[in-house]
């Protein structure tokens, strides 16, 4: 997926719509890595040093880098095309070209090739069986919530949301004139967190704080905010005088969150972790944004060809890779149990290079077929 339509093919220097930005593949590519890293890392062997495994341990977050990165391109889009005649039209043809053919084929894999081979073998999932409307219908991350979901497409909750945000999202951008853009997305980033912060207080369960959409809307409401501030010329050049002080003003903010609870379902990150990371992530895709072409040390980083290529091919990556960690999980838990330290800790890493290959292959395969 180039990181920006086709068309308009107008180009005025400023990334309107139709205009290639080589980082923002880059920075698709870091969020997909961000991903497999924290799914593949199994049960980590303690022979494995902590410097290698801790950021794996924060590759949740790569989901909200995914969640910023869809704000930013998707209001972009919205923005630069809400006069044309064919509005809706045209986005919703993208939207739907684009996600519902593998997602779709992936539920239809699941619920009657994957689960009825499964009960031939002797499991019952009668209860995983029943949830598939959930699936079909994109309201999955609802029903996981709270409660058990199909353990194949625990991941799809994400996809979920940016579906639910697509459906919702172009008519606030029609209605919201343009030079108001910023300020709709920062009250949507206060009201997302002020929910999160309330409900948790209130006692809801972790899963429901990280996975439903009115909780999360404050990563992608973050990507907005970009959207809106890089095509204000004096906005523009205001953050980008400000960048470093606010990347560090994230990431100190993000420092003692981590060190208090590090998983996505913890305290911390249920209340203020997933703000911080967004608008970490935020400064990533402005920094990335603003200096595409350029000699900078993050956008020569973001524009290597692994990277790209990451990026090119993330949403095939994210929908194969999670049934692939499941799997090797398993194999690498049952081939360990009675080898030494050193073989668990070889068939560990084993498993790591060969889940991100082994996604890698499929999504290749998928992009070409």
């Amino acid at each position: 997926m180039s990181a920006l339509p086709p068309a308009p093919r107008q180009a005025d220097g400023k990334g309107r719509s139709g205009i290639q930005i080589p980082e923002l593949d880059g920075v698709r590519g870091l969020a997909i890595l961000l991903v497999l890293l924290f799914h593949f890392q199994g049960a980590r062997p303690h022979l494995i040093p902590k410097f290698l495994t801790y950021p794996m341990i924060l590759g949740w977050s790569g989901v909200d880098l995914f969640f910023v990165l869809s704000g930013f391109l998707i209001t972009g889009i919205l923005m630069d095309t809400r006069v044309a005649p064919n509005y809706f039209s045209s986005f919703y043809a993208r939207r739907v070209l684009r996600i519902f053919p593998l997602y779709l084929l992936a539920v239809l894999i699941c619920f009657h090739v994957g689960l009825p081979l499964a009960r031939h073998f002797g499991q019952e999932l009668a209860a995983e069986s029943a949830l598939e409307p959930w699936y079909w219908l994109h309201v999955s991350n609802w029903r996981s919530a709270f409660g058990p979901d199909v353990k194949a497409l625990s991941h799809v909750w994400s996809l979920s949301i940016e579906e639910q945000f697509y459906l919702v999202w172009p008519f606030v951008v029609l209605v919201a004139k343009p030079k108001r853009m910023g300020a709709v997305c920062t009250a949507l980033v206060v009201l997302a967190l002020g929910l999160r912060c309330y409900a948790a207080a209130r006692g809801a369960p972790p899963e429901a704080l990280h996975r439903l959409t009115p909780f999360r809307a404050d990563s992608l409401a973050f990507g907005g905010l970009v959207a809106a501030v890089v095509r204000r010329p004096a906005w523009r050049a205001a953050v980008r005088r400000r960048l470093s002080v606010l990347t560090a003003f994230a990431v100190g903010a993000l420092v003692p969150l981590i060190v208090a609870g590090r998983g996505a379902a913890s305290r911390p990150m249920t209340t203020l972790g997933y703000t911080a990371f967004a608008f970490l992530y935020a400064c990533l895709v402005f920094g990335a944004f603003d200096a595409s072409g350029s000699s900078r040390w993050l956008s020569v980083q973001l524009r290597r060809p692994s990277l790209r290529a990451l990026g090119k091919y993330s949403y095939a990556m994210y929908m194969f890779h999670y049934p692939i960690a499941v799997w090797l999980a398993g194999r690498v838990a049952e081939e360990s149990q009675d080898a030494s330290e050193v073989v668990r800790a070889g068939l560990w890493l084993g498993s790591v290079v060969l889940g991100i290959l082994g996604s890698f292959g499929l999504a290749l395969l998928s992009w070409n077929l």
